[in-house]
């Protein structure tokens, strides 16, 4: 027996020293399992090895990623960036550039997750059409859909929208319609039920009501009361709209006196008569104020208010100058109108703060300060907010101080020019121009044909409105068939100054595709 052999046979009886349980015969085969085995734990340790190493830099990959982001929202520059091994985020090393990828890299991600859930079930299911059907997409309609997820993409700019399926309404198609309660009241005002209509018109601008902030609801409800007459009722009402709207209320105007002195014009008016332009009605005011405005001329103005009725007009078309000694009086006068309940009635308003506009301009603080007082005393009586909070900040600009705050005036007010335009409003419907007065019912075709004959020259025909009442249903008839004739022939009739009930009327019944109709605006 060789040396080779002892060795063999003594490493053989120690194994089977150790191994007492074990066949003489499964010493061998034991001993290469157990070099194998061996191989295998040192394959599977240097496995584990490797993956808590790539577990470890993937986290710490993660967390500096996680603070760039966090000191990026928070607005702070990007520190430390440059340790990130495995994110190579720019060349030049520059936190802009690594920003910038980063914002990118975002971008990309979102959108993968938006077309994944767009093709997503409601449950998260992926839809499941069979080839053929009308919902499975074809090849090119998905080779477009990826494309369109993975194209580039720039920091900032959201990705372009799928277009609809069906084609998108213009924009010019889309109409303001009145609300279905004030088509329903013009329906009823049309039918002469006066009591169904005011009260669908108070019901909508109730407190409670949705339309209640809708301006043309109540403009036709003093609409109404300008056409029935009751100036107590329009009162109340312009009231309420004023503290509703934060806005002045139109000036009283009564459609029945302006149908009525219309409709007697026409009547004395010959036949042969050639129509006349009369002149512009001139403004009626309790004072006029002087091209200088002086303390004199303010005694003059208490004397002459003190004479007047409960409305205070006054016309200040005329000032040119104000006199520094008359600022702080006059300041004083408008701060007592303002924290009075009294009615104003200004014309030239505009001229009065063009003046108060330059004697206190912004950033001079040499300026006497009774001036932008005086200028915010005229906007709050005048009941201007916006402007009242441009003219504080200015004066907050100019002397460094804080403004004083902007208080409600307990007063009314309205332009004097409102009552020279009612005023005005007579002329077109008197007989030098064609127009529509009082009350049209039933067959108005007379009526009609005398409007063809005025307007035979015109190559932009205009119906006066303003001082037309109502119309009836047969009558909006034989309208849309006479304006429908002109437009036929290239005329498209345009009727003006039409109060809101009967716009709205005719509107309801179609008159408005054949004609242009123009509401009132006083």
């Amino acid at each position: 027996m060789g040396k080779e052999d002892t060795g063999r046979l003594l490493s053989k009886v120690a194994k089977f020293v150790r191994n007492p349980l074990k066949d003489w015969s499964e010493l061998d085969a034991q001993e290469s399992v157990s070099s194998d085995n061996g191989y295998s734990r040192e394959m599977l340790k240097e496995m584990i090895e490797r993956r808590q190493r790539n577990d470890f830099v993937r986290r710490r990959e993660f967390d500096m990623l996680r603070k760039l982001r966090q000191r990026e929202a928070a607005g702070g520059a990007p520190e430390g960036a440059a340790a990130i091994s495995s994110f190579n985020m720019s060349t030049s090393g520059k936190s802009e550039g690594r920003a910038l990828t980063l914002k990118k890299i975002d971008e990309i991600e979102e959108q993968m997750s938006q077309q994944w859930w767009k093709g997503r079930g409601p449950n998260g299911e992926a839809p499941t059409a069979a080839p053929g059907q009308e919902g499975a997409p074809s090849d090119e309609a998905l080779a477009e859909h990826r494309a369109r997820a993975y194209a580039d993409t720039e920091p900032g700019v959201a990705p372009p929208a799928q277009q609809p399926a069906s084609d998108a309404v213009p924009m010019a198609a889309v109409t303001a319609r009145e609300p279905s309660g004030l088509e329903d009241a013009a329906i009823r005002f049309a039918q002469g039920d006066d009591a169904a209509t005011e009260g669908l018109l108070l019901q909508m601008t109730a407190p409670a009501s949705p339309q209640a902030d809708h301006n043309d609801v109540w403009r036709a409800l003093l609409d109404f009361y300008r056409v029935t007459g009751d100036a107590e009722k329009f009162g109340a009402a312009s009231t309420r709209y004023a503290q509703r709207l934060k806005r002045p209320g139109p000036e009283w105007v009564s459609l029945r006196s302006l149908a009525r002195d219309a409709q007697a014009g026409f009547d004395a008016l010959p036949a042969s008569a050639a129509p006349e332009v009369s002149a512009p009605p001139q403004p009626q005011a309790d004072w006029h104020c002087p091209e200088v405005l002086s303390r004199a001329s303010l005694g003059e103005l208490t004397r002459a208010l003190a004479a007047a009725g409960p409305v205070w007009e006054m016309d200040w078309s005329a000032l040119a100058a104000i006199e520094p000694d008359a600022a702080p009086p006059l300041r004083a006068l408008f701060n007592h109108w303002a924290d009075s309940p009294v009615q104003l009635r200004f014309g030239g308003t505009d001229q009065l703060l063009a003046v108060l506009s330059q004697a206190a301009p912004t950033g001079d603080r040499d300026v006497d300060v009774a001036w932008w007082q005086l200028r915010m005393a005229v906007l709050r009586a005048v009941h201007e907010p916006d402007m009242y909070e441009l003219a504080a900040l200015n004066y907050c600009i100019t002397y460094e101080v804080s403004p004083p705050p902007w208080v409600d005036p307990r007063g009314s007010y309205a332009q004097l020019d409102d009552g020279v335009a009612a005023a005005a409003e007579v002329a077109p419907a008197a007989p030098s121009r064609a127009a529509l007065v009082g009350q049209l019912s039933g067959d108005c075709r007379p009526l009609l044909q005398r409007l063809d004959a005025e307007l035979t020259q015109a190559l932009m025909p205009a119906v006066s409105c303003a001082a037309l009442l109502r119309v009836d249903l047969e009558a909006a008839r034989a309208l849309i068939d006479w304006v429908a004739a002109h437009e036929e022939r290239g005329l498209r009739v345009e009727f003006v100054d039409v109060h809101r009930l009967v716009a709205t009327f005719f509107h309801v019944v179609g008159i408005t595709d054949h004609a242009n109709v123009i509401v009132r605006s006083k």
